[in-house]
């Protein structure tokens, strides 16, 4: 069952019409993703993360208790282009993380959660129930639908 919508993007954009659906779909998608960015920000920036900030120390605490390889942690972000060098930085500055040259292979980076970081982690989780409920617009069956197509569109 579709529930009803509030605002087509035509609408959003003041906008009478699209030449063609693919257009369309782009210019939606865009918009979406800048919507999300509004919704998700400013409650990582509540926590003092950022999005990307919150994907390494995601990324980390998959591994945990064992170190997760530099390379590995930027070919597993979301956002592929963020400087991971930068971020895991910030990330060692806070205490959330502790980076190692390894020992088997000294031109390797080993970056490991430290357990400042593992609280951090627990008290974002502790409030993501608020954020997914911005997205309770859609139904359970909607959400699986809605990803598996976005799937689908990145081929």
């Amino acid at each position: 069952m579709w529930h009803v919508y509030t605002m087509r993007i035509e609408d959003e954009i003041q906008q009478k019409d699209f030449k063609d659906d693919y257009r369309r779909l782009l210019v939606n998608l865009l918009f979406t993703n800048n919507w999300v960015n509004q919704q998700v920000m400013p409650f990582f920036r509540a926590h003092g993360l950022t999005l990307q900030q919150h994907n390494v120390l995601s990324i980390l605490r998959g591994q945990h208790p064992e170190p997760v390889c530099f390379g590995d942690i930027q070919c597993r972000m979301a956002d592929r282009s963020s400087n991971v060098t930068r971020l895991i930085d910030k990330l060692i500055e806070k205490g959330y993380a502790t980076r190692d040259i390894c020992q088997a292979n000294r031109r390797m980076i080993e970056v490991r959660l430290t357990e400042k970081g593992l609280q951090k982690l627990e008290e974002v989780d502790e409030d993501m129930p608020a954020l997914y409920q911005r997205f309770h617009n859609l139904s359970h069956e909607e959400a699986v639908l809605v990803s598996n197509m976005l799937d689908k569109l990145r081929g």
